[in-house]
């Protein structure tokens, strides 16, 4: 075989090597990023505000609404007085994810508001992209992220 030939095998050897790791690294980010809408956060946020301004909004959430994961989708939660979220079997909405601890958050009724708690979890509770550190009251159409599971408030 001639120099040339053998460089030429090498070059496309390392091509093919790069090209097996760029679909790898692609594989596992679409596993871990985030599941993005179809609207940006800013103009849900914006129809959110403008909803409640007009006074078209419901007053009370009554349901969580499985947005993400895909084999989840569309999935309603009904708010009782409380719910509490997690892997274990003993809560009340039970996600498969590994990203989120046996009982990973609580949403409960407080007065005519529902609440949000993060109940200690390793990876945090998400509301509207927003770590929740304290007690934080949910609205319509805000999104509570546990895991890699994202679930939207509906009425």
């Amino acid at each position: 075989m001639s120099e040339q030939l053998v460089r030429l095998l090498a070059i496309c050897v390392l091509a093919l090597l790069y090209l097996f790791f760029f679909r790898v690294l692609r594989a596992v980010w679409a596993s871990v990023a985030t599941p993005r809408n179809h609207l940006s956060w800013k103009s849900i946020l914006t129809l959110r505000s403008d909803m409640r301004d007009n006074g078209k909004a419901a007053s009370q959430p009554l349901a969580l609404v499985v947005r993400s994961p895909l084999h989840a989708q569309g999935e309603r939660h009904l708010l009782d007085d409380a719910i509490t979220i997690g892997r274990d079997p003993g809560c009340d909405v039970v996600i498969n994810d590994g990203y989120s601890s046996q009982a990973h958050a609580r949403l409960y009724r407080r007065g005519d508001q529902h609440v949000l708690e993060d109940l200690g979890s390793t990876n945090g509770t998400y509301l509207n992209r927003q770590k929740v550190a304290a007690t934080t009251v949910v609205r319509v159409g805000d999104y509570v992220q546990i895991g890699s599971t994202v679930f939207e408030v509906s009425a």
